[in-house]
């Protein structure tokens, strides 16, 4: 499921960017890979690493793009004789989003260009003692909102590499009975290629 999600996700972005002509339009497809940190109430599985891809497009002229994402996050400790929502021993959570917003880079020109976005998500949560994420498992889901910020830097035409900073607002998922939320703050390297100018 997740896998087909975060493919109809590449292929809309994909689709949109291609219904222009191409020399009229620019982006970038950027993969995230970094850490993120949940609130205190996750504890102690509240640091799980995460692996995103995101695609941004809009015509060159624009300071402003179109931004679609999904992130993946997941972490597994062994709680031992503890619980935590209702699991026990080794328990692992997961985490799977999509997210839809904007992003405006100031700078067009040039090796260092730092950006700032926003935008709505819908996240998908589970807990559980393996892996099989909708098996077995207790899964939920919630809507928030993001904002993100970084620099990216051009190397050649088409590569980019940078830092990017995300925060997370507004999920509460119920687990066990307990609610709880997804909020979080994330940091992650950059890694991509861009099209057009």
């Amino acid at each position: 499921m997740r896998r087909l999600l975060t493919l109809a996700t590449l292929g809309i972005a994909l689709l949109a960017a291609a219904s222009a002509r191409a020399e009229d339009m620019s982006g970038n497809v950027q993969f995230f890979v970094g850490q993120r940190w949940l609130g205190d109430e996750w504890q102690p599985i509240d640091e799980p690493a995460i692996f995103g891809v995101e695609v941004d497009f809009a015509p060159q002229s624009s300071p402003i793009r179109v931004a679609l994402a999904s992130f993946m996050a997941a972490d597994s400790q062994d709680i031992g004789s503890g619980t935590f929502l209702g699991d026990t021993g080794d328990v692992d959570i997961g985490f799977f989003e999509l997210s839809a917003g904007f992003l405006w880079l100031p700078v067009k020109q040039g090796v260092a260009r730092p950006y700032l976005g926003a935008g709505a998500l819908m996240m998908g949560a589970v807990i559980g003692s393996n892996w099989d994420w909708f098996e077995d498992n207790d899964f939920d889901h919630s809507f928030g909102f993001y904002g993100t910020a970084g620099v990216y830097f051009k190397v050649g035409d088409t590569f980019n590499i940078g830092m990017d900073g995300r925060i997370v607002r507004g999920t509460e998922f119920s687990f066990a009975g307990t609610e709880i939320d997804g909020d979080y703050e994330q940091v992650s390297l950059l890694l991509g290629f861009s099209w057009g100018k």
